[in-house]
């Protein structure tokens, strides 16, 4: 984070003294009129320098790169020092050439390696930070650039200019730490749909990528916009203020004003407007300031109105746009956003620069009194264009959030998974059936009920109730299935645990032609507790659309262990049968209710039979993170109206010491859950709880005491019974 910041303040720093420089240099040598051909100059040499970049970066890993690019950008500007005695219009080019050309590709190196470096949520928390340690330095830059220029000359930034960009090639290294080993170059062998692709050239992989095109887009409408009302605020500036040195400091003057409006905004909104608005609104809002502000530059025409339409956009562009644009980039897979991200960066703004300055020339045709109308006008069209295509962002990235879970699960093992919850359930998933304990050779006896009842089905109701093991486990183990008769008397040997395992199989073979039956006996509270929680087990094996219905009652069980096990056999039912409908909302509100208890009752569920069958030695584990179970059972719950692997991984990844698949599972619940329960859930899942967790009222905390109360009381009564002790 220190370094991250460190580098963003430096990188800010040379690029807004260098725009102030670039700008003051060029207008003091060169007529304003020229401009638009430079314009479009500069932008045909960015976009050489970016296919060039991106296709180093194929080969080349970013964190040897980019420090490169930046000691190349520090000789650049040494060489423009010592010609612009000799060749002051030259030197003047020199300098916006690579200010205005290479200057992007820098910024988007830097940005590229943050985005490798820190993870999607991390990067939301963070990104914020890190762009304000670097706009409140663009301030300082500015004010620094604007005091040299007064004082010793424009030409005396240039050297200093160099300086800085050497710093940056420095951190920017010690930023990008050890190059990381992908999938592919640990050479691991991995599931054929699961496979990354090999690295393909930034135009594949934009071509590919709709939700990349879509960045691409709205980076290129927002720059055009913002070329136009920039020629309409420089022809205004140049108007009031001529040109010299008196030209420089209003630039720079307005640069820092531009700069601290940015930081006020970041500091004070943009976490708010993160959470509140989402990333897609938050990416838009250059384009929603420059449409409004554009209007009122059309009431109210001239520098005064020129000024606060291209502050606005400016301000917003340095601030929200900056933190949730690279936030888009950070779940791309490495070796597509290296092709990709230099393009969209500066290719596409580029690009946008050129369309802006032809639509310029094309447009200074027109008559003087209609110029600055037409100029302005056209820029609010393609602000509002960006504004509509920024709204399809937020799928796009739920999306690349899904994908790369997705890759990233082949890096997933059952020795990764510490938590001992996770990897009881994962093995019992992959674990087959037990075996039925043959009897012993030689042993041809069997257990005969007394009776005088000839009727087959009688003689066997007779074996169930009498509490003989081995006579009801003859029954039990039947090769052909229970007969109608027999399933009332089966349905209470499941609370009896000599049998429960024999009692759950065969009436899993009769589970879907009796599901009627034995719904109404999971819902029957007067059933034991025990017989009910192994019942909806039962229901695992079923297909059709009325165990689903019966099950989801069962959620609204009072016993937590009732509710858990109806969920992993409905979770069960949809991976065997995914026609079968689940209401979404039905399944959000049964959520809310199991997150919307406090953190004792959370913590005092637990899963008995899982202790006992599977997690014997482990018992002091289990009882130290019982939370783990009461997670388990939403995410199955969400499982059955979310995309289900995406989900699964994500639970998993958030028992991994792996910080970056942590962070990727926990943006990716942030995008897909329902705010409601996203508040609830959270204090369970991040190290950094929502602001909903602090300031309880005290009766909400007796309530939740009370309510972790009478849990333990059930706990206890049930311990009890099972023990035979007081």
């Amino acid at each position: 984070m220190l370094t991250a910041m460190i580098c963003s303040g430096a990188v800010s720093a040379q690029f807004i003294a260098g725009k102030a420089t670039r700008d003051a240099l060029y207008l003091a040598h060169l007529d304003v009129t020229t401009l638009p051909l430079m314009v479009t100059v500069t932008a045909g040499v960015s976009i050489l320098l970016v296919f060039g970049s991106s296709r180093a970066l194929r080969s080349i890993a970013p964190g040897t790169f980019v420090p490169a690019a930046f000691a190349v950008s520090a000789a650049l500007l040494f060489g423009s020092y010592f010609l612009l005695e000799s060749a002051p219009r030259a030197a003047a080019q020199a300098v916006y050439l690579q200010i205005a050309g290479l200057g992007p590709m820098l910024g988007s190196g830097f940005w590229l390696i943050a985005t490798e470096r820190f993870d999607p949520h991390t990067a939301r928390l963070n990104f914020g930070r890190i762009a304000g340690v670097g706009t409140i330095t663009g301030l300082i830059a500015a004010l620094v650039t604007e005091r040299i220029g007064a004082t010793l000359g424009i030409a005396a930034m240039l050297p200093l200019l160099a300086a800085v960009n050497l710093i940056c090639a420095w951190q920017v290294r010690r930023l990008a730490g050890p190059q990381v080993l992908t999938i592919h170059d640990k050479g691991m062998e991995v599931a054929p749909d699961l496979a990354a692709t090999s690295p393909r050239s930034g135009f594949r992989v934009l071509a590919g990528a709709p939700y990349l095109r879509n960045l691409a887009a709205l980076v290129l409408l927002g720059t055009i916009a913002a070329a136009l009302i920039d020629y309409v605020f420089k022809v205004e500036a140049v108007e009031a203020f001529g040109r010299g040195d008196s030209l420089l400091q209003f630039f720079a003057l307005y640069y820092a004003g531009v700069t601290l409006l940015a930081f006020i905004v970041q500091s004070a909104s943009a976490p708010i407007v993160l959470e509140k608005l989402g990333l897609a609104v938050t990416t838009s809002t250059p384009s929603i300031a420059l449409a409004f502000t554009g209007l009122g530059g059309l009431i109210f025409p001239g520098l005064g109105g020129a000024l606060v339409a291209r502050a606005s956009e400016s301000t917003l562009r340095s601030s929200l746009f900056k933190t949730g644009y690279e936030i888009f980039f950070t779940p791309i897979a490495p070796h597509d956003k290296r092709a990709a991200k230099s393009i969209i960066d500066v290719g596409f703004d580029r690009l946008g620069d050129a369309v802006g300055g032809g639509l310029i020339r094309l447009l200074i045709m027109l008559p003087s009194a209609s110029q600055y109308m037409a100029l302005m006008g056209v820029a609010i069209g393609f602000s509002v264009v960006a504004v509509v295509v920024a709204q399809r962002l937020s799928r796009g990235y739920i999306h690349s959030l899904e994908r790369s879970l997705l890759d990233r699960a082949v890096e997933l093992e059952l020795a990764d998974v510490g938590d001992i919850t996770t990897r009881t359930v994962m093995m019992r998933t992959m674990r087959a059936p037990r075996p039925v304990a043959p009897r012993p050779a030689g042993d041809t006896t069997t257990t005969r009920i007394p009776t005088p009842v000839n009727d087959p089905e009688v003689r066997e109701i007779l074996a169930l109730r009498s509490r003989n093991r081995e006579a009801v486990l003859d029954v039990l183990r039947a090769e052909e299935g229970l007969p109608a008769p027999l399933i009332p008397h089966v349905i209470p040997l499941l609370a009896w645990d000599p049998v429960a395992e024999d009692a759950v199989r065969a009436l899993r073979k009769v589970a879907e032609e009796r599901v009627g039956e034995l719904i109404d006996a999971l819902l029957d509270p007067n059933q034991p507790f025990a017989a009910r929680r192994r019942l909806a087990r039962v229901f695992s094996v079923c297909v059709s659309q009325r165990a689903v219905d019966g099950l989801l009652l069962g959620l609204e069980d009072l016993r937590f262990e009732v509710r858990f096990q109806c969920g992993r056999s409905l979770a069960s039912i949809l991976e065997k049968n995914p026609r079968i409908r689940v209401d979404k909302e039905r399944i959000f509100d049964v959520v809310r209710r199991e997150v919307a208890v406090g953190r004792p009752v959370w913590e005092s569920h637990r899963l008995l039979d899982t202790v006992e069958a599977d997690m014997r030695s482990f018992v002091d584990e289990f009882l130290k993170d019982r939370a783990g179970q009461s997670l388990a059972h939403v995410f199955t719950l969400l499982s059955l109206v979310l995309p289900t692997a995406p989900l699964q991984i994500a639970y998993r990844g958030l028992h991994t010491d792996d910080p970056g698949l942590r962070g990727t599972a926990l943006e990716y619940l942030e995008g897909v859950l329902p705010p409601d329960i996203r508040d609830r859930l959270w204090p369970f899942l991040s190290d950094r709880p929502r602001g909903q967790r602090d300031g309880r009222h005290r009766d909400e905390i007796l309530a939740d005491l009370l309510r972790s109360n009478e849990s333990i009381m059930l706990n206890l009564e049930e311990l009890k019974r099972r023990t035979g002790t007081s």
